[in-house]
């Protein structure tokens, strides 16, 4: 879950919206969703249309103010036809979506909650749980876990010329998983032509065969249109140094769930689904897979006033000999 926004951040929100600028390019400069930055500035707003950081801050601190009484406590019909559904073997899961269909929302976390508090639901309510624990088993966070890409370099360190596009060379890359995650392809997409290489995985997509595919693929391309390359925290990419080493070039981490840092690679993903529904096995003839590199490559792009990623892309080939 992300963290609330800040003070601070909410001030920085205030100055950029005063400046003009849209609600992307205030997401981008403070590492936020674009979505978190539209829905505060949608509550923050006075009576004169005008984000104000100082009401906003005041706004969010009542609305954070704890203790509160939850959703079972302050409703005890609701509580009474969740117990139910508790002492007859359902899931937290499963009421919460029984009750959404007769229009009563909780959600399954609600009930946990409450079960494993005792407020709300009574204090043995844990033992109607699926899993009858008394206590709720701690989660790692993603924090605590190690990383098997080790020392890595994130997404900030990246160039400006490629976070605004103003130089070519800086890709994209991410998979795309096949049927019951038993098959994959790379799909590698450049960042000012959003030209797309979609890379087949014949011997699975485990770290030293996805370096050795994504290396490949970047060293059939033009050196100069090869700087540099951005991915997720996919342990896939843990041999990433090997990537750097063959061609001379720097690999950047985006932050974890955060697919709006590559946007290029999720929209061409999306693309590629016309293709290769979700479900669809992966292993398929290197032929087939190029044919659909083509279809979409070669398709017009509103982006580019409707010339295609390839001839853009084919463009920037010849500008930077």
């Amino acid at each position: 879950m992300a963290a609330r926004l800040s003070a601070t951040e909410r001030v920085r929100i205030e100055a950029s919206r005063s400046e003009g600028m849209r609600c992307e390019d205030i997401a981008e400069r403070l590492g936020r969703h674009p979505s978190t930055v539209w829905r505060e500035l949608d509550r923050g707003r006075g009576r004169d249309g005008v984000y104000q950081a100082s009401q906003a801050q005041q706004a969010a601190q009542a609305r954070a103010r704890r203790p509160r009484d939850s959703k079972l406590e302050a409703d005890e019909g609701l509580a009474a036809r969740v117990c139910r559904g508790l002492r007859r073997g359902w899931s937290p899961h499963a009421i919460s979506a029984d009750l959404a269909d007769t229009g009563r929302r909780v959600c399954a976390e609600t009930i946990y909650r409450a079960a494993y508090s005792g407020r709300g639901l009574g204090r043995d309510a844990w033992k109607d749980l699926p899993r009858r624990r008394r206590r709720r088993r701690p989660r790692i966070s993603h924090a605590q876990k190690a990383s098997p890409l080790g020392s890595f370099r994130p997404l900030r360190e990246r160039p400006a010329a490629a976070a605004d596009r103003s130089e070519p060379g800086h890709w994209e890359g991410d998979l795309i998983v096949g049927e019951q995650n038993r098959t994959a392809a790379a799909t590698l997409v450049e960042r000012v032509s959003r030209h797309t290489l979609v890379v087949p995985l014949p011997q699975g997509y485990r770290a030293p065969q996805v370096a050795r595919a994504v290396t490949a693929a970047l060293a059939r391309q033009p050196a100069h249109l090869v700087r540099a390359l951005t991915w997720d925290q996919g342990r896939e990419m843990a041999r990433w140094a090997d990537i750097e080493a063959a061609l001379g070039i720097e690999v950047f981490f985006c932050d974890p769930h955060a697919p709006w840092q590559r946007p290029s690679n999720e929209h061409a993903n999306g693309l590629l689904r016309r293709w290769l529904p979700k479900a669809t096995p992966l292993d398929l003839n290197p032929l087939r897979l190029s044919v659909i590199e083509d279809n979409l490559n070669w398709m017009p792009r509103r982006i580019h006033n409707w010339q295609s990623a390839a001839a853009v892309y084919t463009q920037l080939t010849r500008n930077h000999r």
